[in-house]
């Protein structure tokens, strides 16, 4: 009875966890998408209502009905708060602040960071195609991240309940 419990146990724990792995890509693409809807807000914020660029960045992180709209609202009060005089410092110190909420990958994040780069030292042309280069870039890596996911999702989940399943024929 205890042998079977046991294998239940190790079978169960084995299928969770590649279902958690799946899940965690899953919840990537999603913000992923979040942040190209996030991007496409804040450059209608600056170019058509010509919000000042902490406003915009408040508005888009409040508005935006996911957790990655942190990222925008610590930004912009980081950007009132003016630690520092470089704009990509400040969005690099709001990515990291708030990374740990996210299932983002260290390619994905390198890539936010670029969008740091240009910010405070250009014009409202050169940040509407700095938006518009973010949200290119990112929507080449969430195509990835899904072609990945349809490519290897099932595999996660299969290969968590087969090892589950060998590991308990082993046992028995």
């Amino acid at each position: 009875m205890l042998k079977i419990m046991g294998i239940l146990m190790i079978f169960t724990g084995c299928s969770l966890t590649g279902i958690c792995i799946d899940m965690k890509y899953r919840k990537r693409i999603k913000e992923l998408e979040y942040l190209i809807y996030a991007f496409e807000y804040l450059k209608g914020e600056i170019n058509y209502r010509l919000t000042p660029l902490h406003e915009a960045c408040f508005r888009v992180g409040k508005d935006c009905r996911h957790e990655i709209g942190q990222i925008f609202i610590t930004f912009s009060t980081l950007l009132q708060a003016r630690d520092a005089e470089d704009g990509g410092a400040l969005w690099r110190q709001a990515l990291e602040n708030e990374k740990h909420r996210y299932h983002l990958n260290d390619e994905d994040y390198e890539l936010i960071y670029e969008f740091g780069r240009g910010l405070g030292h250009v014009d409202k042309q050169m940040q509407q195609g700095n938006i518009e280069m973010m949200q290119e870039k990112l929507k080449m890596t969430l195509n990835m991240a899904q072609k990945e996911q349809e490519k290897s999702g099932k595999l996660r989940t299969g290969m968590g309940i087969l090892i589950g399943a060998c590991i308990s024929i082993l046992i028995i």
